[in-house]
């Protein structure tokens, strides 16, 4: 098997990885969970589940310093 060669130096996908993680960080946490639902079907070894999430997103007023 061949290896796949990789043209990023180490530094680069290093700032690419804390970029994502700080990303994820900044995101609106505000977010509350209203309501669940999960229905699943099973038909012999294979099981089909599918969960619905709804959320109620608040959004905090930005101030205009301005």
């Amino acid at each position: 098997m061949m290896a796949v060669k990789n043209d990023k130096p180490l530094m680069r996908c290093l700032g690419e990885f804390v970029g994502h993680v700080l990303t994820a960080v900044r995101k609106d946490v505000n977010a509350k969970e209203v309501h669940r639902t999960i229905e699943e079907k099973q038909e012999g070894n294979i099981t089909l589940r599918r969960t619905t999430i709804d959320e109620m997103v608040i959004h905090e007023k930005e101030s205009s310093d301005g």
